[in-house]
């Protein structure tokens, strides 16, 4: 049984959405979602609070005002489609299955349609997009668990351009995939089952800098761990050691250039004649502020190894 709850305040849906994963955040339960990460949606169930998200950010603006956009340029391709915004947002209780599809399309022969819209930039239309030929993998996921919440018989994704000079469309297409739909249902259910286990996923250590800092926030005093089992701490800290010693070597080389242009500039204000570089050095007001008094965990690194095994030639080790 799929609930149909009808939106009538954002505050409300908010707090409906906390209770699923929803369709736009499946795609992270595979390791497919730009934006978020399994071991995030993980802990934000298990009740770690994070920062609130700026919900006026540019992004999020640009598709809010846009949506209706992106509806209207689908209209004008496909005028054989009834396309209307249900304000509903659908969930399966028994699996903890969340979605808020931007518009369903009547009036095709194949029956009821879902309608997803995204607004993108140019060089993500090109890079993500292949120019409209296809549809980034997590958005595929998101329509596929719209058209499973809703009983679509088929989907769409509609991707506008937001280009001041081309402005374009791209529609592509989404069958009902049974397979996909049944993987969906099982890694949502597996999710589940892990957080009421207390099972979290294994980190990506590259994006889950947010969730790392929320699950080590406290300290045991005097707590210490025993390193002798993980054979490649000393392997990943010697590279840790080798890339902080290219990137001291790096920023004293940029020192010199900007100091060099400074000395060359003097107390000119805008350089000319340089047609590839802007570059200017004017005087800047800095606001003054006060930083409140507050305690985090600060990470140390010292490297002890012998100088003849350090990429920096026994100078002191560098502090995270």
């Amino acid at each position: 049984m799929i609930e149909q709850r009808v939106i009538t305040d954002e505050t409300e849906w908010l707090e409906w959405r906390k209770q699923d994963v929803t369709a736009s955040r499946v795609a992270a339960l595979f390791g497919q979602h730009p934006y978020e990460t399994a071991l995030h949606l993980y802990l934000e169930k298990r009740g770690v609070e994070f920062p609130e998200p700026d919900r006026d950010d540019r992004i999020l603006r640009r598709g809010r005002w846009l949506e209706p956009a992106v509806a209207c340029a689908v209209s004008e391709k496909r005028p054989d489609w009834q396309i209307n915004a249900p304000k509903l947002y659908l969930r399966d209780p028994a699996l903890r299955l969340g979605g808020t599809p931007d518009f369903f399309i009547a009036g095709d022969p194949r029956g009821k349609g879902v309608l997803q819209c995204k607004t993108v930039a140019p060089s993500v239309f090109e890079r993500d997009w292949d120019n409209g030929r296809e549809v980034p993998f997590w958005i595929v996921l998101q329509t596929i668990t719209e058209m499973m919440l809703s009983g679509a018989d088929f989907g769409a994704v509609a991707g506008l351009l937001v280009d001041a000079f081309s402005m374009d469309v791209a529609i592509v297409e989404i069958p009902r995939h049974p397979p996909t739909e049944e993987r969906i249902v099982r890694a949502v259910s597996a999710f589940w089952t892990d957080v009421a286990a207390g099972h979290e996923p294994t980190p990506d250590f590259g994006r889950d800098a947010s969730a790392i800092k929320a699950m080590t926030a406290r300290a045991t005093e005097g707590k210490t761990f025993d390193a002798s089992g993980h054979n490649e701490l000393p392997t990943i800290l010697a590279q840790r050691a080798a890339l902080m010693s290219r990137i001291k070597e790096a920023k004293a080389r940029c020192d010199e250039i900007e100091n060099e242009v400074k000395y060359l500039l003097g107390d000119a204000e805008i350089v000319s004649n340089l047609p590839d570089w802007r570059i200017t050095f004017k005087p800047t007001d800095f606001k003054e502020y006060t930083v409140k008094a507050r305690t985090a965990r600060s990470l140390r690194i010292i490297d002890k190894r012998p100088a003849a095994e350090r990429p920096d030639g026994g100078e002191d080790g560098v502090a995270a």
